[in-house]
């Protein structure tokens, strides 16, 4: 890994402490703990629990404390190994065991299947588990099973009435088009009595589907300060400052050093919630590609290998990039075989196009583009995480947006053909031509089947996720102008720049 001194000697000192207390399980958890929270590299914590097990082969907790951390590291095969290991040693609430199980076969191993085994086995166990019918609840929506999801949910809310996000994610598999529907009451009542973002959220949704956008506006105020509270603070210099140092350590001269040939994977990126997963579903239906979904592969290499990213950047050398070359080679294999193309349409792949670009110099990038006021407004009103913290302000997302674009046109500059735009009100109006140019820029042929992309029911993880089931539309073009009186207060005359 890439780090700084102070950084490396306080690594050093942890591996140190994992060396003294080889068989004290307490410390080498508290180790792995620290290497999480500061982004060391976990490899000398798993060696450590590695150990451990060696000399004590019956100890089911250092087996899941193992199988978490392998988890956080990536390794998820492995870590479903060890969960299982402790499930032989029958480890104390196995249920919540078969939940991490299966929660990894959904959000990583792309195994709904085994998805669903795992929360059912939980449920065999304890079938009081709130937590096994909120995670089916998730697997059903993201299969676009409305139906089964509200089900589910509810059943969550059931025997966790209090528990606000399984009601906010009912919510979200309800159409609101009645003040009096008794959701909305419920939500309301919810929201008086907490601080939960979630609710509203939800709220806000609810009342943008009723019209009544005031009222949406309010609780999407509200759920952002509630936010805003939890998050680390934007720093548009910080911000400014991170953007410039990967535009000048990434630069046309540093990508140039790599080349090769690699797989031809697409890279569907741009800001959030301007369509990439509706491109993705859009290219998911011609048989040339696989939806890839959201990959972690890219951001989990930065977070290996660069302590603080770009830093370091400029030290790779070829013996790193043909690795990562073959490691991005193996994935790939796993998940499509060498028959299809995958992509992935993980957003902020675009701040690490530079590196991918080196490392898959047979990669092709799709930036998607949208008017930044319906990119605000959609930001806005969606709970995105701490690593989106300028998700909570308006003049704060205009402000990514614009450092996005500028680096944007800086890959732009360097990658030329191997880098295409899409806007989305160009596809919405005139699907057909988009579609084609696209389909002509990545080299393949025209095939029907794109424009039926609501009818596939692979799995999709995404805030969008029940609009991204229905056929192509403009309905959220120009979105932003039911909030214009808000957009003006924070924009003034620049909101038509």
């Amino acid at each position: 890994m890439k780090m700084n001194t102070t950084a490396r000697d306080e690594l050093d000192q942890l591996i140190a402490l994992l060396q003294r207390s080889a068989d004290n399980l307490t410390a080498i958890d508290q180790a792995a703990n620290l290497m999480q929270q500061k982004a060391y590299p976990l490899a000398p914590a798993l060696k450590a629990y590695e150990g451990f097990l060696s000399r004590h082969p019956n100890s089911a907790i250092a087996a899941y404390n193992c199988a978490w951390y392998l988890a956080k590291d990536g390794q998820f095969e492995k870590a479903v190994d060890l969960y299982r290991r402790a499930l032989e040693l029958a480890i104390g609430q196995p249920e919540e065991v078969h939940l991490n199980i299966g929660n990894l076969y959904m959000d990583h191993l792309r195994d709904t299947e085994r998805a669903k085994e795992e929360f059912n086995r939980a449920l065999a166990i304890n079938p009081r588990y709130a937590g096994a019918y909120y995670n089916l609840g998730n697997l059903a929506e993201q299969s676009g099973d409305r139906q089964l999801a509200t089900e589910f949910f509810g059943k969550c809310l059931e025997l966790e009435p209090a528990n606000p996000s399984a009601l906010a994610r009912l919510a979200d598999t309800h159409k609101f088009v009645d003040a009096d529907d008794p959701m909305l009451a419920r939500l309301l009542e919810s929201a008086k009595t907490g601080r939960n973002s979630d609710l509203h959220f939800a709220l806000g949704t609810a009342f943008n589907q009723l019209q009544e956008f005031d009222a949406a506006w309010r609780h999407f105020e509200q759920a952002n300060a509630l936010e805003n509270d939890r998050l680390p603070r934007y720093s548009t210099q910080r911000t400014e400052t991170f953007f410039d140092r990967v535009k000048s350590l990434c630069s046309r001269e540093w990508v140039s050093r790599f080349g090769g040939t690699s797989s031809d994977s697409v890279f569907i990126c741009g800001m959030f919630r301007t369509g990439s997963t509706l491109l993705e579903q859009i290219l998911a239906a011609h048989p040339a590609f696989t939806a890839g979904g959201e990959s972690e592969f890219f951001p989990r290499l930065v977070l290996q290998e660069f302590h603080d990213f770009p830093e370091g950047i400029d030290q790779v050398s070829q013996d790193e990039i043909r690795r990562w070359r073959d490691r991005h080679t193996d994935y790939t294999l796993r998940f499509v075989g060498d028959s299809s193309r995958l992509t992935d349409k993980r957003p902020d792949n675009f701040l690490y196009a530079g590196l991918i670009s080196a490392v898959l110099p047979s990669a092709r990038f799709v930036v998607t583009e949208r008017d930044w006021r319906d990119v605000a407004l959609s930001i806005y009103s969606t709970r995105l995480g701490a690593s989106q913290n300028y998700s909570t302000g308006l003049e704060n997302i205009r402000h990514y947006i614009g450092q996005q674009e500028q680096l944007v046109d800086h890959w732009k500059a360097i990658l030329g053909d191997r880098l295409i735009r899409i806007r989305y009100e160009e596809l919405v109006a005139r699907p057909r031509e988009t579609v084609s140019r696209l389909l002509h820029f990545l080299g393949e042929d025209w095939d029907e089947r794109c424009l039926a992309f609501d009818k596939l029911d692979n799995p999709v993880k995404t805030a969008s996720v029940w609009q991204v089931r229905q056929p192509l539309h403009s309905n959220s073009v120009g979105r932003w102008n039911n909030y214009r009186t808000y957009f003006e207060q924070v924009f003034g005359q620049d909101l038509e720049a």
